[in-house]
């Protein structure tokens, strides 16, 4: 369910670990949703007659929402002959922040969560709105071995994380600087692109421009 009251609050609002649709996720995007959890896990895949929410890395949905959001035109009943001209009214100029109509969307670049493959499609579909992220649990860092998470137990093997006794995975172990690798390898990127996805994407889906604050405050 969505409601329209984040529009009105400085909080984020994610989609993910769903089986939304992708009108479900238009919908959520229309009422203040700006981002996606965890691509490609824990949602419906994509599919040719129904994208679910992957479908929303989609230019298309740019054209879709600002046809929505397009104020509608009402028309002003024209005066009878003998009665004077109403006043016209000035036009009302409506500031929008530069925010984009597409969903930021994190990524679990840790190689296995996600393949490489559909790493590079989802950053050549919107690049400017990959955030990544390592979904890393306590365990990282403590090598191979049954490691606690929570109340489960959690067996590590190389770089994968799993529930015991079962192939269901249970987080990641990944550094932030893995994950930068890979996508950087996955993508096929430079590293600066691929530092982006890791800093400032995800500074901008808090309302956090780290570039612009600076700027702000030597002009002061």
């Amino acid at each position: 369910e969505t409601h329209p009251s984040p529009l009105n609050h400085p909080i984020v609002v994610s989609m993910g670990h769903t089986s939304a649709t992708y009108q479900d996720g238009l919908t959520a995007l229309s009422h203040g949703a700006t981002l996606l959890t965890h691509l490609y896990n824990a949602m419906n895949p994509f599919h040719h007659r129904d994208p679910g929410l992957v479908g929303l890395l989609s230019p298309h949905v740019e054209l879709l929402l600002k046809k929505e959001q397009q104020p509608l035109q009402k028309q002003q009943p024209r005066p009878h002959p003998t009665q004077p001209h109403p006043t016209r009214p000035r036009p009302q100029h409506h500031r929008h922040e530069s925010k984009p109509l597409r969903p930021f969307y994190s990524l679990i670049a840790d190689g296995i969560h996600v393949h490489p493959t559909a790493v590079s499609l989802a950053h050549r579909a919107h690049p400017a709105g990959c955030v990544l992220v390592t979904d890393a649990m306590s365990a990282m860092g403590l090598g191979d071995g049954i490691h606690s998470l929570g109340n489960m137990s959690v067996n590590i093997e190389g770089a994968r994380a799993t529930l015991a006794n079962t192939d269901v995975l249970a987080g990641s172990v990944a550094t932030m600087e893995r994950c930068v690798k890979n996508f950087k390898e996955f993508a096929g990127c430079d590293a600066g692109e691929a530092l982006l996805c890791g800093t400032l994407h995800p500074a901008r889906v808090l309302g956090r421009d780290v570039a612009r604050t600076r700027g702000r405050r030597r002009r002061k």
